[in-house]
């Protein structure tokens, strides 16, 4: 059984530059599924948990400095 649900979504031209910037060499899903992780906890713990495919790449971190 399959623990995630492809989808397909639009948004604006200048908010995926934004996103393309920000996330460096991360692949735009993983960087846009953090974002939501995020935004989605409740009392400092997350709501949904990491997948399988987040372990993979979990190593992986962005060539841009933090400190912009």
């Amino acid at each position: 059984m399959q623990s995630s649900i492809g989808i397909g979504i639009s948004l604006p031209k200048n908010l995926m530059q934004k996103i393309d910037i920000d996330r460096g060499d991360i692949p735009r899903s993983r960087y846009v599924l953090r974002i939501l992780e995020k935004q989605y906890t409740f009392d400092g713990k997350k709501v949904i948990e990491r997948g399988s495919l987040d372990r993979r790449i979990e190593n992986l971190q962005s060539s841009e400095t933090l400190s912009q």
